[in-house]
This record gives structure tokens, sequence and C-alpha cells, in this order.
């Protein structure tokens, strides 16, 4: 799947772009397919229709122990 995140998925008004990047960059490290922008999270192969939910949980787990890991 593919995802996307911005300034407003960190928690808003003072978060920085150079911030987001960070969050990027360590999801990638982690494998995820994660771009910056607030554009809709969707399913890119064929093995992930069906299981968007299952995925976007995980990316959750992921996303939150990289906040939680950077201090957010």
């Amino acid at each position: 799947m593919k995802f996307f995140l911005a300034e407003g998925n960190l928690g808003g008004g003072d978060v920085t772009r150079e911030q987001v990047d960070v969050v990027i960059q360590k999801l990638k490290d982690k494998g995820w397919n994660v771009e910056y922008g607030a554009g809709k999270n969707k399913a890119e192969d064929i093995s992930e229709f069906g299981r968007e939910q299952s995925l976007l949980d995980k990316f959750s787990d992921d996303f939150m122990a990289c906040l939680d890991e950077l201090g957010f």
C-alpha cells in the first residue's frame, strides 16, 4: 500500500516538514511505501486488495512506534 503523511498527521501546528521527512524515512526503513503529502492511502498491488485494513493497522503500529521513538 502507498501511504501519505504530512504535518497534520504528526500533531499539527508546530510540526515542520523536516520532522515529517524524518518519520517518513524511518517508515521507509521499515519497508513501508510512504510519501509526503495529503493523498489517500491506497492499495497498489493486487495482493493488497481485501487486506487494506490489516495493512493499515500494521502501518499505524509502526507509525506510532516511530512517533514514540522520536519523542512526538
